[in-house]
């Protein structure tokens, strides 16, 4: 982890599994565990879907129609999408996000290892999976992706 890296549960959209986050209640545990946490309240996917039907908008109907049936729909797959913040007494500042597929923490280079069993912790608290860790993504929290995730 030293290079930083994404910690989080991601579920799977398109396996056979029912199941996924609900980011207010996912916000209200992170603050049960995170006292400190700094919390956005905006949400972000939709910030993106209202952009984008103010783009389409701009388009030929037929064209119109097909962009905006794909951002509505990812806006429903994505859910709310919420950032957030987690300080801690070492100095180190984690940020994060959650949203119905996923809800995720960008652990910095040198986090000590107590703060990283702590973030571990409160994704297993969450009981949607075992979190996962890989390079930091670079997509941004509020961010779909073609896949739907």
């Amino acid at each position: 982890m030293d290079d930083g890296a994404h910690l989080g549960l991601d579920l799977d959209f398109w396996d056979d599994a029912v199941g996924a986050f609900e980011p207010a209640k996912v916000l209200r545990q992170l603050e049960r565990a995170f006292p400190d946490a700094e919390i956005d309240p905006t949400d972000h996917q939709r910030g993106r879907l209202l952009q984008e039907l103010e783009f389409w908008s701009q388009r030929e109907p037929a064209l119109r129609e097909e962009l905006v049936r794909q951002s509505w729909d990812l806006y429903q797959t994505n859910g709310p999408t919420y950032r957030f913040v987690v300080p801690f007494p070492s100095g180190h500042r984690v940020s994060g996000g959650a949203r119905r597929l996923s809800v995720f923490f960008r652990v910095p280079p040198g986090l000590p290892p107590e703060h990283r069993e702590q973030l571990l912790g409160f994704l297993r608290s969450l009981r949607l999976g075992e979190p996962t860790l890989g390079a930091d993504e670079e997509v941004e929290p509020g961010a779909a992706t073609d896949d739907g995730a």
